[in-house]
Formats: C-alpha cells, structure tokens, sequence
C-alpha cells in the first residue's frame, strides 16, 4: 500500500491506495476542510495559526497511519504553500514537529500532474483538462495524449470567494466582479489558440466533482452520469443571483464543506468553459494525487533497476 497527503488551500487529504496489477486503487480516502488560503496574512506569509491548523490535520493524519506502519508516505502541496513567501519556514517547522518532508509542486507539475492522474479514465482524443483548487486552477490542453499547453493561474474557488464575496453567496455585483477577473486572468495567462480545442472539457478535482454532485442531485441520472452540458453552470450561476436560499439547500445536501465556495469555483469553471469553447464538462475522478503517486513510483522503480 502507498499513502499520499495532498495538501490544498481549501482541504487536505490523505489518501491511501493499493496496487492491483500495476493499477493503483484507492481504498482509502480521508480529508478534512483546513481552509489554508484563509490564514494567508496582508504580507502573503500563512501565518501561525494557519502553520498550526496544517500540522495538527497532519498529526491527525498520523494517528492514522500508525495502523499502516509498512505503508510509505508521499506528502505533497500545491497552492497552499506555493503562493505564500515564508514556504521554506512553514516546511522546516512542519518537518521539526511531524518528521514529514512535503514536496511543493510548482504550476506546471501540478497541471501535467493532475492530466497524469485524469488520463486514467479518458481514452485519447484531444481537449481541454481543468482542476479548480482552493487557491489555483490548472489548465492543460492535450491532443492525442500529448499536453500541447500546460499552465496555473492563480486564482481557486476560496481566494476568489475571500476576495470578492461579503457574504455566504456572492451578489450579483460580486459575480460580475468575478467573472471579469476570471475573463481577465485566463486570456492573460494562457490565450486561446487555434491547436488548441477545449472540447470535451475534462473536470478534475473537488470543485468538478461537487459540480457534478450538484448536476446529479437536481436533473438526475444517478451516479452513472459523468458529463453534462456547460448550460447547467449557467443555471446554477442563475439561481445563485435569484434563488440563494434554494441553492443554500442543494449544496448543503450534497457538498456542505463547500457551501462558500462552490459557487465561486463553479463560476471559474463556466467561464473556463466559455472561454475555450467547452460545452461538454466530463468529471474525471482521477487527478494530481493519482499522478504524482504514479510518477513517484515509476521513479523510485527507475532508481533501484
């Protein structure tokens, strides 16, 4: 068995897979809702309550995998400790108090990383691969099982939510404000390009599968479904503006741990759509996890042949 710790700004999760003829299968899958990004102070240093909240999830974790105790730990973060300037203090205190040693991903390893983990349940073909994280979103444009363009923008569902929304859902003056950040921040990053085709758009990570959750909850299909057309962000988006309230209840039926930020993710992922050209959305449920574990792995086989 191999254990994985991915550490998020929204959430940290620890992971714990089985191989199974060169397959990895997750047989366990624990997280808890750290919300990293909001103990980011005005100096851009994830301040000491934040290093705090981090290491007792991480404890926690610990206390689980003393049951494990051949069970090789791979911990890893993305945005969380890769936006922040004090990054090498939070690891030196991490690895003083925890004796864990986390490996911060940057952008493009994140990107090829999550289409590493996503590849496991496309089959070919060419498009356009999301994951929208607490603090960043990852695109990687493919073609053929050949990334084109990879790149990580920094803007995820919770620091969108901490900088634009006043209260739980965001007004729809707050939703415009987003949008055109998001508009903004995408053409600036990576603009479309004629190699590039975002159809189908493949979702990956928390906000693609609560998206889908949602999708399933409210026009049906039950856990079979997998995809659906860009026209329900818009509707989910609509009935943010006009109908909280019913909204509010939805989520917290079907993903409570992202009542804030679910609907600032899923704006991110309509506007990815909108962008690029996606009106098919297919929610992988493989992603960076799945990547960097296998990665890990195919290393640590090259090494000792």
């Amino acid at each position: 068995m191999y254990c994985v710790i991915d550490i998020g700004s929204n959430t940290i999760r620890l992971a714990v897979y089985r191989r199974d003829g060169g397959e990895l299968r997750a047989i366990l899958n624990n997280k808890r809702p750290a919300g990293l990004a909001s103990y980011v102070d005005e100096k851009n240093c994830l301040s000491p309550e934040g290093v705090e909240k981090l290491i007792a999830v991480l404890r926690e974790f610990q206390s689980i995998l003393v049951m494990l105790p051949d069970c090789p730990v791979y911990p890893f973060a993305t945005a969380s400790l890769r936006n922040i300037v004090n990054t090498e203090q939070v690891l030196q205190q991490v690895k003083e108090e925890t004796g864990l040693r986390i490996r911060v991903l940057s952008g493009y390893e994140e990107a090829t990383l999550d289409y590493r983990g996503a590849v496991r349940s496309m089959k070919g073909g060419s498009g356009l691969m999301v994951d929208i994280g607490g603090g960043s979103t990852e695109l990687v444009f493919f073609k053929e099982e050949r990334i084109l363009a990879a790149k990580s923008v920094p803007l995820g569902s919770l620091n969108l939510y901490s900088r634009f929304v006043s209260d739980l859902f965001p007004t729809k003056k707050e939703l415009r404000a987003m949008e055109e950040e998001v508009r903004r921040t995408l053409l600036e990053a990576l603009p479309p390009a004629e190699e590039y085709t975002g159809q189908p758009m493949v979702g990956v990570g928390g906000t693609a599968r609560a998206a889908l959750a949602l999708y399933r909850n409210a026009e049906g299909g039950g856990e079979a479904a997998r995809e659906y057309e860009r026209a329900f962000l818009k509707k989910v988006l609509h009935q943010a503006e006009e109908n909280p309230r019913k909204l509010l209840r939805r989520v917290l039926k079907i993903a409570p741990d992202r009542v804030h930020t679910l609907v600032p993710g899923v704006l991110i992922l309509h506007t990815v759509a909108q962008v690029y050209g996606g009106h098919t959305i297919l929610t992988s449920p493989y992603g960076v996890r799945e990547g960097y574990l296998s990665q890990m792995l195919e290393r640590e086989e090259e090494h000792y042949a």
